[in-house]
Order: C-alpha cells, then sequence, then structure tokens
C-alpha cells in the first residue's frame, strides 16, 4: 500500500509488484524460512514421537488434530485415512440431514472426496462452517486413528489416503478397513446428532 503512495502511477503497475516480490523473496529466504523450517522440523519430530506414546493414545491424538492441520497447511502427517474418511462422514451426515438444498448439493459430492483422501472441499465448504461436523469429523479421526495405533498398522508408501489406500496396506487389509469403518461411524453418529 505504501508503494502504490510513492511510486508514480506510469511505472506503479510495474515496479511495485516486482519490488515487492523481490523483498517478501529476500524476507522469506533469510528470515521466515529457516525460522518455519525449524519450526517443521519440531512438529514433525512432535509427531513422530507422539506417535510412538503406547496403546495408541499418540495416534489417537494425531488423528484428533490432523484435520486443523489440514486448516494451518501443515498436514502432511501420519494417521490421515482416519482424520479425512473422519471429515467426510460428518459431512455426509450433514448431507443427508440438511434441508438446504444447495448445502445439499455441496457436502455430498465434499464427502465423497474425502473419502478420497481430498478433504478441503468438505473442511472448508462444509464442515467448518457449521462447526460441529468439524468436531464430530475430529472425533471420529481420533478413534479411528487409535484403531490403526492399537492394530500397528503399517504402509509401504506414503501420500495415499481414503479408499486409495488399500493400495499400499496391502498387509493390513483388516486393520484398515477397521480404521475406516470406525472413523466413520463415530463420526457420522456425532455429526448426525449435533447437526440440527
Amino acid at each position: 500500500k505504501k508503494l502504490h503512495k510513492i511510486v508514480p502511477e506510469i511505472i506503479d503497475l510495474f515496479v511495485t509488484p516486482l519490488v515487492t516480490v523481490l523483498v517478501t523473496g529476500y524476507l522469506t529466504l533469510t528470515i521466515f524460512g529457516p525460522v518455519f523450517s525449524w519450526v517443521e522440523n519440531g512438529v514433525l519430530e512432535g509427531a513422530q514421537w507422539l506417535i510412538t506414546l503406547p496403546f495408541g493414545i499418540g495416534a489417537a491424538l494425531c488423528g484428533a488434530v490432523y484435520a486443523p492441520t489440514v486448516v494451518a497447511g501443515v498436514h502432511h502427517m501420519p494417521i490421515a485415512t482416519a482424520a479425512n474418511v473422519g471429515q467426510g462422514a460428518a459431512a455426509l451426515a450433514l448431507a443427508l440431514k440438511t434441508k438446504n438444498s444447495k448445502v445439499k448439493a455441496l457436502a455430498l459430492p465434499s464427502s465423497l472426496s474425502a473419502f478420497l483422501g481430498i478433504t478441503e472441499p468438505a473442511i472448508f465448504g462444509v464442515n467448518i462452517r457449521y462447526m460441529k461436523p468439524f468436531v464430530a469429523g475430529m472425533i471420529g479421526g481420533a478413534c479411528g486413528a487409535l484403531i490403526a495405533g492399537w492394530t500397528g498398522i503399517g504402509a509401504t508408501a506414503y501420500g495415499v489416503t481414503g479408499l486409495f489406500g488399500y493400495l499400499i496396506t496391502t498387509d493390513d487389509t483388516l486393520q484398515y478397513t477397521l480404521v475406516i469403518a470406525v472413523a466413520f461411524v463415530v463420526s457420522f453418529v456425532i455429526s448426525w446428532v449435533l447437526y440440527h
């Protein structure tokens, strides 16, 4: 805003964006980048430590807090499927219960995309808007992740969640199904009960 006031209008369209990008880039590389790299490593180490907590407690905590990490954009962490399915099931409950056709038209497809591992439409488009489904999804995600922790489920690759996660959990298919089922049922029921 200050540059727009200082720079002459004839060169403002070129100079202001250029200077803004250069200054921002410099600050990012020299100050913000190193600080956030340190924070990111701390979060990663914390998540790794959490998962090792006994009785699946750490996995449950990761499953509970996974959805808020999506909101913050730092969501590449373990135990994602339970959290994704939980948010999808919460949005699905809202879709089936609401009388508002616009909300239903948004919630139904976004819940289906969450089951495939893409939760942003369900989280940002539906669940956070009504908040109770978001919390329901977090609770279901925690419960599903608790099952994952108890059963010691493992994957052969990283990055695929939801129903596509079956491709990388071939040694733990039954446990993976249980994780999905628990996350779905708990989230759906809580969201159904809480949403009016």
